[in-house]
């Protein structure tokens, strides 16, 4: 009962906090130094950021389970020509790798991020390790990031111009199990600048993979 009504009374100063905004200079001046502090935090939490893109090309989706959302993501691999840029939160999905591996025979210039903890700390059943030392074996260059709490991204950039992103993680269980979305831009340069950009900071944050044989 405590809980349920801390709850509210939390909800009722971040709603007084957001009306405040509303009302400008004047009514902040009536504020109690705990709704200033609330209001503070509210602020501090609406950091500026987003960019907007012009939509080009076309946009292709799929769900899971079972709905294409793996293979949405196996067919932008395939349309890969010059070079593939990969952010990762899990990685174990087989057909996945094999298809990333065979993007890289055909002479796809790929890299990869994928998150420390998920993939090496936290990998039990170690099918993420197997994952990635395959794609370090074959010759794609990988890099484990451990800098924030989650490397929560999951997003390939193609040839430049290409993105897919949306909730779907590189396993199984999001192919099979999971309620999952994924989305392709096709043909969109400018928004794929933007999220090359993104994986250039992640992957200078991030440091090489090395397969324990």
């Amino acid at each position: 009962m405590t809980g349920s009504i801390e709850n509210r009374r939390h909800f009722c100063l971040a709603a007084v906090a957001i009306a405040a905004l509303a009302f400008g200079p004047a009514a902040h001046a009536r504020k109690s130094p705990l709704e200033k502090a609330v209001e503070s935090a509210v602020e501090s939490a609406l950091e500026p950021g987003s960019t907007t893109v012009a939509g080009t090309g076309q946009v292709e989706f799929a769900f899971s389970p079972r709905e294409g959302a793996e293979g949405l993501v196996i067919k932008a691999i395939r349309s890969s020509r010059h070079d593939i840029r990969m952010l990762a939160y899990a990685l174990t999905s087989a057909p996945i790798v094999e298809a990333l591996i065979a993007a890289h025979k055909r002479g796809v210039d790929i890299a990869v991020v994928a998150d420390y903890k998920e993939n090496i700390k936290a990998d039990r059943s170690g099918k993420a390790h197997a994952a990635l030392s395959a794609l370090v074996t074959s010759g794609i260059a990988v890099r484990t990031i451990d800098v924030y709490a989650i490397h929560h991204d999951k997003t390939l950039v193609i040839d430049g111009a290409t993105v897919q992103t949306g909730s779907f993680n590189y396993t199984q269980a999001a192919a099979k199990s999971n309620s999952e979305n994924v989305i392709v831009l096709w043909n969109n340069p400018q928004l794929a600048r933007g999220y090359l950009a993104h994986w250039e900071r992640n992957w200078k944050q991030g440091r090489a993979f090395e397969p324990a044989y």
